[in-house]
This record gives C-alpha cells, sequence and structure tokens, in this order.
C-alpha cells in the first residue's frame, strides 16, 4: 500500500513538473498562476504545495532539470574523474552539451533562455547550490585543459569564453529569427569539434600569456 502511494505521488509529482515546464517555457513563470498549472496537470491546487513546498520551489525544480537537460551533474562527475586526456574531455563535453543545445525549441531550452534574458530569484538560488557544484567540476575542467591552476585569476575569464558560445546557441535555437539560429542546423560533430579546437587554441594562447 505504501508503496502504490509513493508510486501515485511520484506520477503526480511528475505532471505537475512537466505541465508547470511547458506552460512557463510558453508563458513565463510570472504569467503562469498554480490554478492553470493544476489545471494542466489534472491535479488538486494543493498538490502543488504538497509536491513542492509552494510555487517557488516548484520552479526551483523546473530550473535544476532543464539544466540537467543539458548535462547532468553525474555524468559531468564521471567525465572529469575519467582517464581522457584534457583535450579530450573537453571534446567530449561539447559533443555531450551541443547535442542537446541543437535539439530544436524545447521547453527546457525556452526556459533557460527566458532567465539568460531575464534571471530570477530562483535562478540564483540554483546557481548557489546545484549551480556551483557543477561550476566546480567545469572549472577543474578547464583548468586541466588549459594548464592553469583552478585559482589563477585568467581562469574565470577563460571559463566565460569556454561557456558563452553554448549560452549563445541556446539563444539562437530558441529563437528562428536569430541571425544566428542557421547555426542549429548544423552537424553537431562537427560544430562540437569547432568550438573545442576554438577552445582551446584561445587556452593555448592565454597560458602562453601566463
Amino acid at each position: 500500500m505504501h508503496r502504490l502511494r509513493r508510486s501515485d505521488g511520484d506520477v503526480t509529482k511528475k505532471k505537475i513538473l512537466q505541465s508547470a515546464a511547458e506552460l512557463i517555457a510558453q508563458h513565463g513563470f510570472a504569467m503562469t498562476s498554480n490554478k492553470a498549472i493544476a489545471e494542466t496537470a489534472d491535479v488538486d491546487l494543493a498538490s502543488i504545495n504538497y509536491h513542492f513546498k509552494g510555487r517557488d520551489g516548484l520552479y526551483q525544480a523546473i530550473l535544476t532539470e532543464a539544466h540537467r537537460q543539458y548535462f547532468d551533474e553525474q555524468d559531468l562527475i564521471d567525465l572529469v574523474a575519467s582517464n581522457l586526456s584534457p583535450e579530450d574531455k573537453l571534446g567530449m563535453f561539447f559533443e555531450k552539451l551541443v547535442v542537446k543545445l541543437l535539439s530544436g525549441n524545447t521547453w527546457y531550452s525556452q526556459v533557460l533562455m527566458r532567465e539568460l534574458l531575464a534571471s530570477s530569484a530562483q535562478l540564483n538560488q540554483f546557481i548557489e547550490q546545484d549551480g556551483a557544484r557543477k561550476f566546480i567540476l567545469v572549472r577543474q575542467m578547464i583548468s586541466d585543459a588549459s594548464g592553469l591552476p583552478v585559482d589563477h585569476p585568467q581562469l574565470l575569464p577563460c571559463i566565460l569564453s569556454v561557456l558563452a558560445p553554448c549560452f549563445m546557441l541556446i539563444l539562437a535555437g530558441s529563437n528562428p529569427s536569430s541571425p544566428l539560429h542557421s547555426v542549429s542546423n548544423m552537424d553537431a560533430h562537427d560544430l562540437a569539434m569547432h568550438l573545442k579546437t576554438f577552445s582551446l587554441a584561445g587556452l593555448t594562447a592565454i597560458r602562453g600569456q601566463s
């Protein structure tokens, strides 16, 4: 009986998360009411508070899931800990990420695009928690690829330079009118290798200046 209740609860929670994510992707967080979410998910309004401890908790869960869609934390842990060379780790990072970035106009790309254009308090909370753990892993990977220590003052600008094209792809892929939208039609492997080559060249140049 307890197992059945838990299973039913998990299904309800997933329905709420999926319905809310799709509505927020379309209309934005501020313009999406709890009532609309409950009606779309076909659940009681109280279920949102029960499963997510309120509206903010629900959106926090959506941001976490949206980010996970692009790169799961465990996958990142495994990649950083792997026996691949630093250069190949960076290449694999781009390979996995670019496939998702080119996957089209998804709810998670729309949600993150909205946050890139106008960040919310929930995004800041995500960055301080889940995002911080992922950042440490990415920082280590780029530190290894660049040869710069993790506390080197040039490393943060390097991280920004490596990741910036990925953020641009979110914007380009979600907006067909963007002049960069045609990039989303490129072969994922070719684009990933371009980003790897471009990033490694920049990291090598910075290392030579240090």
